[in-house]
């Protein structure tokens, strides 16, 4: 993994450029906060990072 910055992204936005998006969060490792009305929704993070969260709580 690359880097683990964290960028924050309208889901509108996120929708537009989806294919990028998920580009940048699988190759370069970044988590994109998807926001609505500047709240957080939900987070995009790499595939590696989710299994090590999980690991982590004791779910795997």
């Amino acid at each position: 993994m690359a880097t683990s910055e964290e960028v924050s992204m309208g889901i509108s936005e996120a929708r537009a450029n989806l294919t990028e998006v998920i580009t940048r969060v699988r190759l370069l490792g970044e988590r994109v906060v998807l926001t609505r009305r500047d709240k957080p929704q939900a987070v995009l993070v790499p595939h590696e990072f989710y299994e090590r969260a999980r690991a982590a709580l004791g779910e795997v």
